[in-house]
């Protein structure tokens, strides 16, 4: 959901919603919008259960659901997921159905049409088909369990829902698996195709191939043994000429890759104290308010889940059940490639293929937009995809810009012909009791994931899943749609996913890293992190001799910078002058920890702002800073001995960091000893709407110190090249740290909080021990939860359903 805040802000627009809360805050309007808060505890009679649903909340307010079947308790799951996140639901089934613009008004078209081109009701339709017994009655009793808590809420509605003037409406299982191709839209790296192309005719495609992940980067890769597939592709640089002038490219759309960031790593029994496999995962996002995840636990007789759900379906993406625990990182491959197809001179209707003349595919809808009539809107596709041109404005503009008249971009990628059955895959996952039947059900994962695994049986792996394709050529620019090189050979069988079991090192580990060294195959890409976070992990799991829980929390919280050491020829080589020399001084001295109570790591953060502008600059013109919006720089690739980014690179590095220490000296003072990177680099936690809103949108949004960066185990990343350059908006929103010689004394945590209304103590009440590096568990059985906990509600069947689903 992190993906469709700029849509929920669109409604900031509305005076009358302002208005509105100005009153809500006076006098008895704050009581009343407080009876939006839903009920944690009481009786429920409710239909669509077999049996009572308990679900008691815990003292962080995490629901612990004891059904007495499997479906009752995907009911409760759907349940509590209105309870707390019902706004997020409404955005979700929203964007499932492209009718945003019908909430937001005009400024969600875009997205509407972006969605509408994916024709979400046929993906649905064909992963229904692809869904067995079991996955239905799950999708059912969830969707059933949402809409029976959205019948038997009372109050008024959350306060998001009175600013934009909507009510939530029910679920259905199409919009279950609508999301399954929505969810692709945040993967692939089209976006950065696009990108690639604007900065091809000003820069030439060696150079850009610096600002991306190149296969010799100096970096750990996942599966040592295994090497890439090399065989012979069609090289994408000069395949199309893209001349005219390279502008900046215009504000993306809420999807496309996000800066990545997410850990996990499995270590077995022999390197642990107690004997038994460990896992620990923290897979980042954007932060928000609430976050995309949500912590439960779930039991039903002879069965347990606990671990990350996500509103919008039944799934546990990343948790334990009593015999197996997995964690999830982002892949970094590529989805999804641009093609440029030539439109056929003598006739508009067509295109051409390598084998003719073809027709493109027509489709014509209407989206309905907030007080203005329904936008008509004409859809083309190709061979290939959707034409991407005909949609989104960076296309547009490339084509205009770049390319030129008798042409039309194609997006490949995102059409799922067979269906894309994620939640499917999730649930076969989370209910497997062993490495085999984990691996069997990972085969219907149609996104791209690691999946890193343990259970108790000792078994630790690594397994690499997703759908993706067998090019002719490398992906990594727009390529002629008419020319068959490029044509797409089918996907990647699931017997060709990379995977390591019982590694010789006695762990694995992924942080976004590369997966196999070599040029070439399914599994390369341009989007690759460095390695630095990988290859902290790795040491420090080497150098752990017997790993406990202590030692895992200090990994997972670990704020050093393995890339600072890499840095530090540079640093010597360098000669600054005055206060800049000192802090040379400084930086060579510092171990690289990026912690909150010292000076160091704000200058560091300052110079390396201020070294990318001052190498980028130069060379990329206005889109220097489009491309760092979106991009981190590879500056120890950039500041390499002969680089064509500097003639000479210590000159330009000492210069860069003066710079640095006069910005922060106009900003913090000029004692650089007081300087502290918590003072400014705090976490925030926006509201998709309310952060915006005059005088309440500060009381709304958590925010606390934190320690990291891009670069660090425990990663802070703010937007470093913006105007707003030290606030960490991009961070480990969830943890979780398993041992499977306990599973029920596993640790977990989430930020800001569990409930999704601003008005609940449970909105952000974990900020502060999220900052601190503490954890809760999960675990307990009803009556000692009861005890301690903040709430016990007890759904009652209003009438014995003859036949429950289970």
């Amino acid at each position: 959901m992190s993906r469709l805040r700029r849509a929920g802000r669109f409604a900031l627009h509305g005076a009358g919603g302002l208005a509105l809360l100005a009153v809500a805050a006076i006098g008895g309007g704050y009581l009343w919008l407080r009876g939006s808060l839903p009920a944690y505890s009481g009786t429920v009679a409710i239909d669509g259960i077999g049996a009572d649903v308990e679900i008691v909340r815990d003292r962080q307010a995490v629901p612990h659901i004891f059904a007495r079947s499997r479906a009752d308790a995907f009911f409760g799951l759907g349940y509590v997921h209105a309870q707390d996140r019902l706004w997020q639901l409404e955005m979700a089934r929203r964007a499932g159905r492209a009718r945003l613009a019908e909430a937001v008004g005009g400024e969600g078209l875009a997205t509407d049409m972006l969605v509408a081109a994916l024709d979400l009701d046929r993906v649905a339709a064909r992963t229904d088909a692809r869904n067995d017994a079991a996955t239905r009655a799950a999708i059912r009793a969830y969707v059933a369990g949402i809409n029976r808590a959205i019948d038997t809420r009372k109050g008024p509605l959350p306060p998001e829902f009175l600013l934009l003037g909507i009510t939530p409406a029910h679920w259905s299982e199409s919009d279950v698996n609508r999301l399954g191709g929505l969810a692709a839209l945040g993967f692939g790296d089209w976006r950065d195709e696009l990108m690639r192309a604007r900065l091809a005719a000003r820069i030439g495609c060696d150079r850009i191939r610096d600002l991306y992940a190149v296969p010799d980067d100096a970096s750990p890769v996942t599966y040592m043994g295994l090497a890439a597939d090399d065989g012979d592709r069609a090289e994408s640089c000069g395949a199309i000429r893209f001349s005219g002038k390279a502008a900046a490219a215009v504000p993306a759309l809420p999807f496309g890759r996000a800066l990545p960031a997410s850990n996990s790593w499995a270590i077995a029994g022999a390197r642990t104290a107690s004997g038994r496999p460990m896992l620990a995962n923290d897979p980042h996002g954007r932060f928000g308010a609430p976050a995309d995840y949500y912590p439960v636990r779930m039991t039903w007789p002879g069965f347990e889940l606990a671990g990350a759900s996500r509103p919008g379906s039944p799934v546990i993406a990343s948790g334990r059940n009593p015999d197996i625990a997995w964690g999830v990182t982002d892949m970094m491959a590529d989805q999804t490639d641009l093609f440029v197809e030539r439109v056929d001179p003598a006739d508009p209707r067509r295109y051409l293929t390598p084998s003719g003349s073809a027709r493109f595919g027509l489709r014509r809808i209407a989206i309905p937009v907030r007080g203005a009539a329904p936008k008509q809107v004409t859809l083309r596709y190709t061979r290939h995809g959707m034409v991407i041109s005909d949609l989104d404005d960076d296309a547009a503009a490339l084509l205009r810009d770049q390319i030129g008249p008798g042409h039309v971009i194609a997006l490949a990628g995102l059409d799922f012909p067979e269906g894309n059955p994620l939640v499917k895959a999730f649930l076969g996952m989370a209910e497997a009791r062993d490495w085999a039947g984990f691996r069997a059900a990972a085969r219907d994962f149609g996104l791209q994931h690691n999946f890193a695994y343990a259970d108790r049986a000792g078994t630790v792996a690594m397994l690499s899943a997703g759908h993706l394709p067998v090019r002719g050529g490398d992906g990594f620019l727009p390529v002629p749609g008419w020319d068959a090189r490029f044509d797409w050979r089918g996907f990647a069988a699931p017997d060709a996913w990379p995977a390591e079991q019982t590694p010789a090192a006695g762990f694995v580990v992924n942080a976004n890293n590369r997966l196999i060294a070599g040029r070439g195959g399914v599994f390369d890409s341009a989007s690759f992190e460095p390695g630095w976070r990988a290859a902290r992990i790795g040491g420090v799991l080497a150098r752990t001799g017997r790993a406990d829980m202590a030692s895992q929390i200090a990994l997972q919280t670990d704020i050093v910078s393995a890339q600072v050491a890499a840095f530090r020829p540079l640093l010597r080589a360098m000669r600054p002058g005055g206060a800049a020399a000192r802090a040379r001084g400084m930086l060579l001295a510092w171990n690289g920890a990026m912690a909150t109570d010292r000076p160091e790591p704000l200058i560091w953060a300052a110079w390396q702002r201020a070294l990318a502008r001052k190498l980028l600059r130069p060379s990329l013109g206005p889109l220097a800073e489009t491309w760092l919006a979106g991009n981190r720089p590879r500056l120890d690739r950039l500041l390499r001995l002969g680089s064509p980014w500097c003639a000479d690179c210590a000159a330009l590095a000492a210069s860069a960091l003066d710079t640095a220490i006069a910005d922060l000296g106009r900003e913090q003072g000029g004692d650089m000893a007081a300087w502290r990177w918590g003072r400014v680099h705090r976490a925030t936690f926006r509201h998709d709407i309310l952060a915006g809103l005059p005088l309440i949108g500060r009381l709304v949004t958590p925010r606390v110190p934190a320690g990291g960066d891009a670069f660090t185990v425990n990663a802070g990343e703010g937007k470093l090249w913006s105007d707003d350059p030290w606030t960490d908006v991009y961070g480990p929103r969830y943890r979780q740290i398993i041992d499977l010689a306990a599973p029920e004394r596993s640790l977990f945590m989430i930020a800001p909080g569990i409930s999704g209304n601003p008005l609940s103590p449970w909105f952000g009440h974990l900020a502060a021990p999220w900052s601190e590096g503490r954890y809760f568990t999960l675990t307990g059985d009803a009556a000692t939860l009861r005890k301690a906990g903040v709430g016990d509600l007890v759904l009652k069947p209003k009438r014995r359903a003859s036949a429950p689903v289970r």
